[in-house]
């Protein structure tokens, strides 16, 4: 077997604290089996390293949305920013946003329509809009529900902060407990109807 399939093994200390006073409970030693690139049984870990975006078999669509809209909703869910959930992109200066008018060249619409795809897609909880001040502007940001598209393998605090209502009827109880432990509060303001 060339060293590709070979079997790589790694020790790992597992610590565990007391949640109320952090105080070390106890400590284990493990050796972890990390998975090879190539398994003969199981074949070729592929595409390991890349971005990727998940969907749930599970999760259906809502039954309004027509196959073409959910046709877009793929389309862009390929534009989520690394593990952010966030549409947007690597430019001059940083990580930046999708506009509306920039979904829109994405997706084949027009402006006007993009918004009102995007409204389509807030009404559904599918796109959440989330203004960000940055001093004298205000940013307009989209995050995907991560019920629906998802581009991590940990839900982070911040992601469950935007979509908590949506999630905490997914979520098992003891995770949602988790996050209310964190003691953060969010207010999320929708798109005006304009």
């Amino acid at each position: 077997m060339s060293k590709r399939g070979a079997q790589v093994l790694r020790e790992t200390v597992i610590k565990d604290f007391d949640k109320k006073t952090g105080e070390l409970k106890k400590e284990v030693k493990k050796v972890i089996n990390i998975d090879s690139v190539f398994d003969e049984d199981r074949g070729y870990l592929f595409w390991n390293q890349m971005d990727y975006t998940k969907t749930f078999q599970n999760i259906d669509f809502p039954q309004d949305l027509s196959d073409d809209e959910i046709g877009k909703l793929t389309r862009l869910s390929k534009k989520i920013y690394s593990t952010t959930n966030m549409l947007g992109y690597r430019g001059n200066g940083g990580v930046k946003p999708y506009s509306a008018k920039q979904i829109g060249e994405l997706i084949g619409l027009k402006e006007r329509n993009a918004l009102r795809f995007l409204k389509k897609m807030q009404k559904f909880k599918i796109i959440k809009p989330i203004p960000v001040d940055f001093g004298d502007r205000v940013e307009m940001q989209y995050y995907f529900n991560p019920i629906y598209y998802f581009s991590n393998r940990r839900l982070s605090l911040n992601l469950y902060l935007l979509f908590h209502e949506e999630l905490d009827e997914v979520l098992p109880d003891w995770v949602i407990k988790e996050y209310a432990g964190a003691g953060v509060k969010v207010a999320v303001k929708p798109l005006s109807d304009k």
